[in-house]
């Protein structure tokens, strides 16, 4: 199997690692039978692809033999956020879902022990045809019978609807909102969208929530930074 070697792997504070830690353990009481977990929001830059690589290495970290794909494919940053290197050279997600490369091409074991991924190599601009291709379809159907865990980063949903296209092929989905900044309106229309589906929503994670504020309700989790999505703008090009 083809390796990753991931040089930017960012410590997180005692507090977001407990944190992740926290999500991980309420998942686990979804029951035995959520395994393939969609991770989106509503818009850009409230901190979802954060939390999916964060609760991917999370999984991975107890001994489960987890996978995270990447599915943004219209303007992911992950390779380079997380710093992907692969003396292989780097291939993706969309060779395999256009028919180009077989699975084990594009599936790397990465420097995580039982950490696995499906990165993007490419941004596409308009992949809505390969994720609703059959390809898409089995690949995570092989990476269910081949992982304990299968995690799909998915871009926002208010910006494209590539999300609603690929919960269908989920077990559960979780929605990231960033504390105050994403309105109540537009996370109740997220929701609702969501609920059409088949798919049940298992739950929210409230991200950037200012712990410091005296009296605050929330614990959480931790305002992480700046560690954002950049503009979506014209979604899937490079502004």
């Amino acid at each position: 199997m083809k390796k990753i070697t991931m040089t930017k792997k960012p410590e997180l504070p005692f507090d977001v690692q407990e944190s992740i830690n926290q999500l991980r353990i309420n998942l686990g009481f979804a029951g035995d039978s959520i395994k393939t977990i969609m991770i989106t929001s509503s818009v850009p830059n409230e901190g979802k692809s954060f939390v999916s690589m964060s609760l991917w290495r999370n999984i991975a970290s107890v001994g489960n033999r987890t996978v995270f794909i990447d599915a943004d494919i219209r303007n992911s940053e992950i390779r380079n956020r997380y710093g992907f290197r692969s003396e292989d050279g780097l291939v993706g997600i969309e060779h395999f879902l256009s028919g180009k490369l077989g699975l084990n091409e594009v599936v790397y074991q990465t420097d995580v022990p039982n950490g696995f991924i499906i990165p993007v190599s490419t941004n596409v601009i308009d992949p809505t045809i390969l994720l609703e291709s059959d390809h898409f379809r089995s690949l995570v159907n092989a990476c269910k019978e081949n992982f304990d865990y299968v995690i799909i980063d998915t871009p926002p949903l208010n910006s494209v609807a590539d999300a609603l296209n690929i919960t269908k092929y989920c077990d559960g989905s979780l929605l990231v909102v960033a504390s105050n900044s994403t309105s109540r309106k537009l996370v109740n229309d997220t929701i609702t969208s969501l609920k059409r589906t088949e798919t049940p929503l298992l739950g929210i994670v409230l991200n950037r929530v200012d712990t410091s504020r005296k009296g605050s309700a929330y614990g959480y989790y931790y305002r992480y930074g700046a560690y954002g999505y950049g503009q979506y703008g014209q979604y899937g090009k490079k502004e």
